[in-house]
């Protein structure tokens, strides 16, 4: 059988990882990067870390659309004539997350093509968030649906989505994490602060004000706050001066894998709008504070792995909650349930199998 996967950003290769080395084994498979994630450095870096081979096919879309509908048009395009020129006639095409990249199955679907999607089932219920609409529209249109947790199987039956293609896997992460675990004795000397989405980033005023939770939050701890260089964010911080009156923010990296890995392993806490670092630090035994109104992750806040601080309250708040959380943060074997055995690569191939023969 011919599987063809389709993936475009640094988060959702690493969450793939395990499942391209098992789909090379056990299928032909074609590898289409979409090029949505493009600069050079930070792709090669990701690739040589994890041990991922070189795609099939790369396409450019970072560099020749600016924005999400000229992303979508360059992809509706570029995919389909590629599939056709290079006679690909796959029996499944596989995507992964909520990515502009993963929005590209809706005008396969219309062309007739059965599509897989892993990780579906995360809902938000915020309609800001353009992920959410990605995700939602995905599920929609596949055939295979690969979920992390009984709960998102839940709610995709809710949508009335059938259950005969809706499978529990676990969770990719829990995988990658375990094989590439930092060791030793954690420093826990630095906070870590990685703010990228759009709800955060909407205007100069409110991210100034994340970036006034994450200096209050530096000062209780009397740590430094090593805040991720975004690139919309870094354009914020310079045309608001933003940390002019700030010297417990400290820009970094951005990082490979394996060393943003270690960033997190290594701090005291993390404040983080990324939906990875509520599965990832849990894995790592570390905190996280999610400064947004919701999470398409609610397992991690009911498991007590992160909490939710909101991202327009007062930062005295928003800090004294932080703090007390960090403080008292612990975790067991029974907290990290949610996120799986580390086995779901092998259950994904299993399930492809079964359902296509």
């Amino acid at each position: 059988m011919k599987i063809v996967t389709i993936t475009g950003i640094r988060p959702d290769f690493i969450r793939m990882s395990k499942v391209f080395e098992r789909l090379d084994k056990n299928f032909n498979h074609i590898m289409i990067h979409t090029g949505q994630h493009y600069d050079d450095e930070l792709s090669k870096i990701f690739f040589d870390e994890l041990n991922i081979r070189k795609p099939d096919f790369t396409l450019n879309t970072g560099q020749s659309s600016k924005n999400h509908y000229e992303q979508l048009s360059y992809l509706s395009k570029s995919i389909i004539e590629l599939i056709y020129k290079e006679d690909l006639t796959p029996d499944l095409i596989l995507f992964l997350g909520d990515s502009n990249s993963a929005l590209a199955s809706l005008p396969l679907f219309k062309e007739g093509f059965k599509i897989g999607h892993i990780e579906g089932g995360m809902r938000s219920y915020d309609r800001r968030m353009p992920e959410e609409v990605n995700r939602v529209v995905c599920d929609y249109v596949s055939d295979l649906i690969f979920v992390y947790t009984p709960l998102y199987k839940q709610r995709l039956l809710q949508e009335n989505k059938p259950k005969e293609n809706i499978f529990v896997v676990g969770n990719t992460i829990t995988e990658v994490v375990k094989e590439y675990m930092p060791i030793g004795i954690k420093s826990k000397d630095y906070l870590v602060a990685d703010i990228h989405r759009n709800e955060n980033l909407k205007s100069i005023e409110h991210y100034n004000h994340i970036l006034s939770y994450l200096e209050h939050l530096g000062k209780r701890f009397n740590m430094p706050v090593k805040l991720v260089r975004f690139n919309r964010g870094v354009k914020l911080i310079d045309e608001g001066n933003l940390l002019r009156d700030k010297k417990n923010i400290e820009l970094v990296g951005p990082f490979g894998f394996l060393k943003f890995l270690e960033l997190q392993y290594n701090s005291f806490g993390v404040i983080s709008d990324s939906g990875t670092a509520q599965e990832e630090c849990p894995l790592l035994g570390v905190p996280v504070a999610v400064p947004r109104k919701s999470t398409e992750r609610p397992e991690s806040i009911e498991n007590k792995n992160s909490i939710l601080v909101g991202e327009d309250r007062d930062q005295e708040v928003m800090t004294e909650e932080t703090a007390q959380f960090f403080e008292s943060y612990s975790v067991n074997n029974d907290q990290l349930k949610w996120l799986g055995d580390g086995k779901t690569s092998e259950r994904i191939i299993e399930i492809i199998n079964k359902e296509l023969s």
